[in-house]
């Protein structure tokens, strides 16, 4: 995954170690759409549509995709639900019928292609050499200073940690 995700950002002209990086940004140079709506579900987090004709038609669908992002959460939370979003887009999960719903505490160890947008997402966020330099200095302090570093919760933090394999301090 790191490697698609280096040349998706060459592909773009970004630095591939750049961070944090700007997830809302970065979904608008690859023409996906982002809006904040209310769901009715409480636990409903993003809806990632990739067929134009599911899109509500207040929204002006995006090139690949349109990601509907649950309101009222954190900007951590949302930077990585947007990274997610752009996960399931580019990866090519469509869900059935272009509709594809994430739910709030999905976790990681979920379907395939929930550990692919989750791959995504932590490369995307978090690029593996800065990361790596950044957890051996600052993790054994305190863990959420890595993921304020990376734009990203401290729950995002130990998932990369893990997914490299590196050590994660007990809390």
């Amino acid at each position: 995954m790191e490697e698609r995700v280096r040349e998706l950002k060459a592909s773009l002209g970004l630095p591939p170690d750049r961070y944090p990086v700007d997830a809302l940004g970065f979904a608008s140079a690859l023409g996906v759409m982002i809006y904040e709506v209310e769901f009715a579900a409480p636990d409903l987090a993003l809806l990632t549509v990739t067929d134009r004709r599911r899109v509500p038609e207040w929204a002006v669908p995006g090139e690949r995709a349109t990601l509907l992002v649950a309101r009222g959460k954190t900007p951590l939370w949302k930077t990585f639900t947007v990274a997610h979003g752009l996960g399931h887009a580019l990866l090519g999960h469509v869900g059935e019928e272009g509709l594809l719903a994430d739910f709030s505490g999905g976790g990681f160890a979920s379907p395939p292609e929930e550990r692919g947008a989750n791959a995504f997402a932590l490369a995307l966020l978090m690029p593996e050499a800065p990361f790596r330099r950044a957890w051996e200095v600052l993790a054994g302090w305190r863990v959420h200073y890595v993921g304020a570093l990376f734009g990203v919760s401290a729950d995002a933090a130990v998932a990369r940690a893990w997914e490299l394999g590196l050590e994660v301090p007990l809390p």
